[in-house]
C-alpha cells in the first residue's frame, strides 16, 4: 500500500487510519470510507483513543484483523505519549483505575484484568487474564500472580467489567476478591483493590472497606 502523497507526517487522520486498515481491504475508496466511518463514530481523536477492539468489531462491523491493528496503534500512541512526557500513570485511587479502564464500559463480555504496579503505584502494564463469564473456576489466580512476578510488579489491582452496567459485586466477585487478597499476602504481592467497571459508575472494594 502506498504512502499518502504528503508523506506520513503530512497525512490526514483519515489517511493514517486507512494505512492501518492496509491491504486487508484492497479497494482504496473502501479503505477511506471505513476510516471515515470509524472517525465519525468516535467523534474526536480523544474518543478514538478509547476505542476498543470489541467496539470496532461489533459497533462498526470491522474485521478483527483490522480492529486489532487499530487498537494496537492506539495503545502504542498512548504509551509513546506517556513516555515522551516522562510520565507514568499513577493508579493510587479507584477513580484513576476507572479512567484507565474506561474502554471496558462498552465491552459486551466480561474482561478480568490485573493492573501491575510498581512500589509507587505506577502502572507497569494491564494484563488481561480472562475474557468471558467470570467465576472462581475460570479466574486464573496463578496467572494473575505469574504476570505480576514476570513484570516485577510490587503490587496489583484487579478489575473486571459488568456488561449489564451495574457495578455491584456478586457473591462470586466477593469470594474471588478474598481469595486473591489471601494469595497476595502469602506471595508478598499485595492486592490493593478490586474495581468493578459499570456504566457509568464503578465499584471499589477498597473504597467500601471490603479489603
Amino acid at each position: 500500500m502506498r504512502l499518502p502523497d504528503p508523506g506520513i507526517r503530512g497525512a490526514s487522520t483519515v489517511d493514517l487510519v486507512a494505512l492501518l486498515i492496509g491491504d486487508t481491504i484492497t479497494d482504496p475508496d473502501e479503505r477511506n470510507q471505513i476510516a471515515r466511518r470509524i472517525l465519525r463514530h468516535a467523534g474526536s481523536l480523544q474518543n478514538f483513543g478509547e476505542t476498543s477492539i470489541g467496539q470496532l468489531e461489533t459497533q462498526l462491523v470491522v474485521k478483527r484483523e483490522i480492529a486489532v491493528k487499530i487498537a494496537a496503534a492506539i495503545e502504542l500512541g498512548r504509551k509513546s505519549a506517556i513516555a515522551g512526557r516522562g510520565e507514568v500513570e499513577i493508579l493510587d485511587n479507584d477513580q484513576a483505575v476507572a479512567t484507565t479502564l474506561a474502554y471496558l464500559r462498552r465491552e459486551k463480555r466480561e474482561h478480568f484484568v490485573a493492573l501491575l504496579l510498581d512500589t509507587k503505584c505506577g502502572l507497569i502494564r494491564v494484563a488481561t487474564i480472562h475474557i468471558g463469564t467470570i467465576d472462581r473456576s475460570v479466574v486464573g489466580f496463578r496467572e494473575v500472580f505469574r504476570e505480576a512476578i514476570r513484570d516485577g510488579a510490587a503490587q496489583i489491582i484487579v478489575a473486571h467489567n459488568h456488561p449489564s452496567g451495574d457495578p455491584e459485586p456478586s457473591v462470586e466477585d466477593i469470594e474471588i476478591t478474598h481469595d486473591l487478597v489471601e494469595i497476595g499476602q502469602k506471595l508478598d504481592i499485595p492486592v490493593l483493590d478490586h474495581v468493578i467497571i459499570g456504566d457509568p459508575k464503578h465499584f471499589s472494594f477498597k473504597s467500601r472497606r471490603l479489603i
